[in-house]
């Protein structure tokens, strides 16, 4: 079992960090965007149980789980064994079995796993209030609410953590990307008020 700190040098020598929080990112913001769109949508359609809610949520989490690991894992091991090519050629030497090899390997490995992780953890998060609507601990209504205000909460901590990372205003990162959440409730609402029509 590796440590904590043999991945980080192991992400270092392949540079993968920032491919890392970048992955994260973009794909826990996906994550959650598409758990509001969902929200939004049944919050229209009124479906009577909780769980139409969360198999629609289940369903997109899990197919943005899938799809973020395997289409992450064969572009990074592409574009890893393209570099390693490269390099092989400037060096005029084999590389398959060095450092440079495993470390770029599991990078891949790691990387695919955060972007598959993202999205499905952002998504299962938003629609979790649903959850204590089956035990009737809450109402549907209230578990829109919740829902409606853990996705803006997560996007604003994103936003946050980006500010983080740039070492640049974080409450400003939180304001730039909060609009991205209300255009998505905004459409998708329309959207629906439209086909009711």
């Amino acid at each position: 079992m590796r440590s904590i700190r043999e991945l980080r040098n192991i992400l270092a020598l392949a540079e993968g960090g920032h491919i890392l929080r970048r992955y994260f990112v973009m794909n826990g913001f996906d994550g959650a965007l598409t758990a509001l769109g969902i929200i939004i949508a049944a919050m229209v359609a009124q479906p009577e149980e909780p769980t139409d809610v969360l198999f629609m949520g289940i369903g997109a989490s899990i197919a943005m789980g899938v799809s973020g690991v395997w289409i992450a894992y064969l572009t990074e091991r592409a574009e890893r064994t393209r570099e390693l090519k490269e390099l092989e050629a400037q060096m005029l030497s084999n590389l398959k079995d060095t450092n440079i090899s495993r470390a770029n390997s599991l990078a891949s490995i790691v990387i695919s796993f955060v972007d598959g992780f993202s999205p499905f953890l952002f998504s299962i998060l938003s629609i979790s209030p649903f959850f204590l609507v089956i035990p009737h601990w809450i109402s549907m209504n209230v578990a829109y609410i919740i829902a409606i205000i853990l996705v803006f909460l997560e996007i604003t901590l994103l936003g946050v953590f980006l500010g983080a990372i740039s070492k640049e205003n974080k409450i400003l990162y939180a304001l730039k990307i909060i609009p991205a959440g209300i255009i998505t409730a905004g459409l998708t609402l329309l959207l629906e008020l439209f086909n009711g029509h």
